[in-house]
């Protein structure tokens, strides 16, 4: 038996009942990695021995395949690997392990005409559906259902009579498909008349499982799609250097971007209609990112405590484009924190569950309300974006491994860390996951992802930390998942959540795992966290149900983009024109191991790319023999054969770009050379030009288009000794936004001409 959630999550609020720490969790996980080999192909898949597991049940489907097929082994609970040999290179393997059965089936033999009674119970009165999961019983016979429900309660029983002397029947089939708490399910077959049980079933064990998402050579992914970035309007001209950054970082990792700003007191509706505008406009978009004070959805009758029932924050609105979502039912006025009441036609929405599929993957970067940290929220999305890009850019160390902080065990068959357990053996390889205090480990040690859990409060997970810890210490952990009271309402005044990602160190990605689960796998093979959330929250019946299953407050918080490898890009690419209209590029190396590097070209930065090298390019030169007319944006990018706990896969590098007119060329020697520097480089909406200037004397910077045509004046007069540097937007002298291009910015001063070459855009 277990507490109702109310109970229970007051009891976990003031820790009067936590079991022992951890005790027992890793058995509801199946903890599986694999090895591969390409010739022959071949999976070889193992896992820890377990002396708790009575049997191991392996399925598999092919990527792309909406439903898995009969189990591939059965195996006995000692069992520790399998191998599969009926796989091929550059494909996708899904597997699903399980040491307990969620779903049962029992054939009974009964006498055609006998009256009977079949009764399913729940020792804690709530029933098999639906908010702790998407359980269901059916009783049938020779096609026709007897009796069939979920959602009962207490019990739930049914009289009938089996066949008729019309259309005999001498059989009943019980289906049980559990949700997940198996162990307060039970049920009995009785004759009506004389009360004797001819059957019966249950309790039933919580559901032990693991998934892997295995492959040899899995292809790269090459192309994202488009990226809305929604941006709260007040930050865009302070940060306006970083949100360029973010852009081309963004479009370097294969994204088409579209940027929008939003103002923090628009309407929540007029937000959703921005995006299903921007969605109808380029239905490649598969991604949102919303960055800064967006505002904010609540939606649902969501019960936790007796204080904290009601709506919650629900970025899933902005991310499921089809559905229906109402404002007519809910009433509900208990909890504490006012923006949890929900009633009629205040703008919060009655859905507690997605009323249809998850269309777009959505994170949520929002430091707003955050007084427990120093700086202001400003400050702290500067901090965010810059530690990002240096994540990107493979500008720190951060080991492949994960940690857990498991605080609260099995908890009545919930078991929130077995997520750790379950996957991170995937993603990292056997060995490399282990069990640790949060603090102080992740103030000093790198893990790539960690898992907490503990006893909660909208600011603190007990035997983790508190939102003052994060605003104070560092944390080396990018990926982070918690559990704990409280936590999934993550629009509170500094919420634990939140304020993982804006502490220093790593951190870049919290999400509420436990309610629901978090299937992670696909990451092991290149998909982004976005990618995980999103099919995390459309699941149904592709994975183990779990406790909240499909409820609208399941959301990421973070850039939804990341991916769990990072390759160093090359550098300093250079395109020139050779006779006959020839391409040649040229680029420093990205390091050794590479498979080589592939080379893109797009009519225009904001356009998709293609990439125009059939294999690999092994060397750092290239020529394209067929440039297109006009402007040709370059993109060149390193491969890598990456190894993971789940297989091999293509990983990509970001990009490095350069661009040229095939119809126009330039001597650059016109323009001399020198030291001057220009950041970012190619740069979209803007640059700043650095230069060290030797002595006070009068100085001329101008800007050259690639015929030698003088296009602006940027600075004409006196210049000081020292550092100096003097920005670009990008417009000509009039005013006007200069095309996409190749451009020259040349200073003369102390009788020298040194020049930069710059790359407009757009």
């Amino acid at each position: 038996m277990r507490f109702s959630t109310p109970l229970l999550s007051a009891l976990l609020l003031i820790g009067v009942w936590l079991p022992a720490a951890h005790a027992g969790t890793r058995e509801y996980a199946v903890e599986v990695s694999a090895v591969v080999q390409d010739s022959p192909p071949r999976i070889d898949l193992s896992w820890p021995a377990d002396p708790t597991a009575p049997e191991i049940f392996i399925y598999r489907r092919t990527e792309g395949d909406s439903s898995w097929s009969a189990p591939i082994a059965h195996l006995d609970g000692s069992a520790t690997s399998f191998t599969d040999s009926d796989v091929i290179c550059g494909r996708g393997y899904e597997y699903a392990f399980r040491k307990t059965l969620g779903f049962f089936s029992d054939t009974i033999q009964v006498p055609n005409g006998s009256d009977l009674t079949f009764a399913i119970y729940d020792a804690w009165h709530d029933g098999m559906c639906c908010y702790h999961g998407l359980g269901a019983y059916e009783v049938a016979g020779c096609g026709v259902v007897y009796a069939a429900g979920g959602s009962f309660g207490a019990e739930e029983i049914t009289a009938f009579t089996l066949g008729s002397p019309e259309e005999p029947c001498n059989e009943l089939i019980v289906n049980v498909t559990l949700d997940v708490y198996g162990q307060e399910t039970t049920w009995r077959l009785s004759e009506e008349a004389s009360g004797a049980v001819l059957a019966e079933g249950g309790p039933y064990a919580p559901p032990h499982f693991g998934h892997l998402f295995a492959g040899i050579k899995y292809p790269a992914i090459e192309n994202r799609g488009t990226i809305l970035l929604l941006v709260e309007e007040s930050l865009s001209a302070p940060l306006a250097d970083r949100l360029q950054r973010l852009e081309m970082d963004l479009i370097a990792d294969g994204y088409q971007v579209r940027r929008r700003t939003v103002n923090r007191n628009d309407e929540v509706p007029a937000v959703k209609a921005l995006i299903l505008a921007e969605r109808a406009g380029d239905p490649s978009m598969e991604t949102l990112f919303l960055l800064g004070r967006i505002p904010v959805p609540y939606s649902g009758n969501i019960m936790e405590h007796s204080d904290h029932c009601g709506a919650w924050p629900a970025d899933t609105y902005y991310g499921e484009l089809d559905g229906t979502w109402t404002d007519l039912s809910v009433n509900n006025t208990t909890a504490s924190r006012p923006e949890n009441h929900n009633i009629p036609g205040d703008g919060k929405f009655d859905q507690t569950f997605l009323p249809s599929d998850m269309d777009l993957q959505v994170g949520r970067v929002d430091l707003a309300n955050m007084s427990v940290f120093a700086e202001d929220e400003q400050a702290l999305i500067a901090r965010y974006l810059d530690k990002n890009h240096a994540f990107r850019a493979g500008q720190q160390t951060t080991i492949r491994r994960g940690l857990i902080d498991d605080n609260v065990g099995e908890l009545y068959g919930l078991a929130p860390a077995a997520t750790g357990w379950r996957y991170f053996t995937g993603l990292f390889g056997a060995g490399a996951v282990s069990e640790g205090d949060f603090f102080p480990t992740l103030e000093s040690e790198s893990y790539l992802w960690c898992y907490g859990c503990g006893a909660g409060s909208y600011t603190s997970c007990a035997g983790v930390g508190t939102s003052y810890d994060f605003a104070t210490r560092p944390v080396t952990s990018v990926f982070t998942s918690l559990y704990g009271s409280y936590f999934g309402d993550w629009d509170s005044t500094n919420n634990l959540l939140r304020a993982m990602l804006g502490a220093q160190g790593q951190p870049l990605v919290c999400v509420y795992s436990g309610r629901p689960n978090w299937h992670l796998h696909h990451m092991a093979l290149g998909h982004s966290i976005g990618y995980s959330t999103r099919l995390t929250q459309n699941n149904i019946n592709q994975y183990t149900s779990s406790d909240c299953i499909r409820q609208v407050p399941t959301a990421l918080m973070g850039d939804p983009t990341l991916k769990l490898h990072v390759l160093a890009s090359p550098s300093q690419l250079q395109t020139t024109i050779l006779p006959g209209e020839q391409v040649e590029l040229t680029w420093t190396s990205a390091g050794s191991g590479l498979e080589g590097y592939h080379i893109y070209r797009a009519p225009s930065i904001r356009a998709a790319f293609e990439r125009i090298n059939e294999t690999p390019v092994d060397g750092l030169t290239w020529i394209d023999a067929s440039p297109s007319e006009g402007m040709n944006v370059y993109m060149v990018r390193a491969i890598k054969l990456e190894t993971s706990g789940s297989g091999t896969y293509y990983n990509l590098s970001p990009g490095t770009f350069d661009s040229l007119n095939v119809s126009s060329s330039v001597d650059e020697t016109l323009f001399g050379a020198g030291t001057i520097r220009n950041f970012p480089n190619p740069f979209v909406e803007g640059t700043v030009l650095h230069f060290d200037q030797p002595q006070a004397s009068r100085g001329l910077i101008r800007v050259f288009n690639v015929t030698g045509g003088l296009v602006r004046t940027l600075f004409d007069g006196e210049l000081t000794a020292g550092k100096q540097s003097i920005a670009w937007d990008g417009t000509g002298a009039k005013g006007h936004r200069l095309p996409s291009g190749l451009y020259f910015c040349t200073l003369t001063a102390g009788g020298q001409t040194q020049s930069r070459r710059m790359t407009l855009l757009k």
